[in-house]
């Protein structure tokens, strides 16, 4: 089987390859670096012709928005128009299955809280990868991972609070949160979530799907998953900051359907995951 992934600096997208490449099947990569296809998801007019064919298109880049107007124009660019030239680059190489990686964010409403251009953008780049794919007879997968880390950190960029916490155990230091609320997240590790697209795959399973962690974690919890991964739980402690605005909870994610379709359920917990950042950090420390 033949998959092109676009997003060849994405972390998910380098992920996916190595896992796919463990199954013998043959990747290639699509992007503005370190690339075999050379691709510019906000420039139309340097669109890549297309020299070979793929069974499969895999969508994993995206912009994660800012507060600026400049930032809302190039988010919505890469993330929508960028969405629509990958579905056409599907096109030209006869792709048999298209899948983009969204978001849970793409589900949230303007009165959800963290709502911002990056959710709205997320959505719009699914609806336009509906209308493309129902168009051209492409079958459509839609994933929406929640937040997404990793053993090296190569996430931390979008995970911060994941990441700091494990610092903060790893000196049994003090965990301060903001506010009073245990807010509650949903993290899944980027293994996981590389064996569900390679499971979707090979499976050729279609539809829109939430792709999350069966099990949700309030920050206490985590705190003390991360205490424990560094062997500090003994003078580690969670300080809640009560003068600052409340951190808040994200909306819950309780669909869990393609679990059952393609054989699979995420298996790296949050204790599990903090054991692997521990594990990785002494290994190359």
């Amino acid at each position: 089987m033949k998959v092109l992934i676009i997003g060849s600096t994405s972390v998910i997208g380098r992920s996916l390859a190595t896992c796919l490449l463990s199954e013998h099947m043959e990747v290639k990569l699509a992007g503005r670096r370190n690339a075999d296809i050379t691709l510019d998801l906000s420039a139309w007019a340097d669109s890549p012709s297309a020299e070979e064919d793929f069974d499969v298109v895999v969508h994993t880049a995206a912009d994660f928005g800012g507060a600026r107007d400049e930032d809302f124009i190039r988010t919505e660019l890469v993330n929508s128009v960028g969405t629509l030239s990958a579905c056409s680059l599907a096109s030209r190489v006869n792709a048999k299955h298209f899948v983009l990686i969204s978001s849970i964010f793409s589900t949230y409403s303007s009165f959800d809280p963290y709502y911002g251009i990056y959710a709205l953008s997320k959505r719009h780049s699914e609806e336009v990868a509906q209308f493309y794919c129902q168009e051209r007879n492409i079958p459509l997968t839609v994933l929406r991972p929640s937040q997404v880390y990793d053993d090296a950190g190569n996430c931390r960029t979008h995970q911060e609070l994941l990441y700091l916490m494990a610092d903060k155990a790893q000196r049994g230091e003090p965990i301060t949160l903001f506010g009073s609320n245990d807010a509650t997240r949903n993290y899944l590790h980027i293994g996981d979530l590389s064996e569900i697209i390679k499971r979707v795959i090979q499976t050729r399973q279609t539809g829109i799907y939430a792709c999350a962690h069966p099990q949700s974690s309030r920050l206490s919890e985590m705190a003390s998953a991360a205490y424990r991964a560094f062997g500090t739980q003994d003078r580690g402690a969670v300080v809640y900051l009560r003068e600052k605005a409340d951190l808040l909870d994200l909306p819950l994610c309780t669909e869990f359907e393609l679990y059952s379709k393609i054989g699979y359920r995420p298996q790296i917990a949050i204790a599990d995951g903090y054991a692997r950042i521990k594990d990785y950090r002494e290994r190359w420390s």
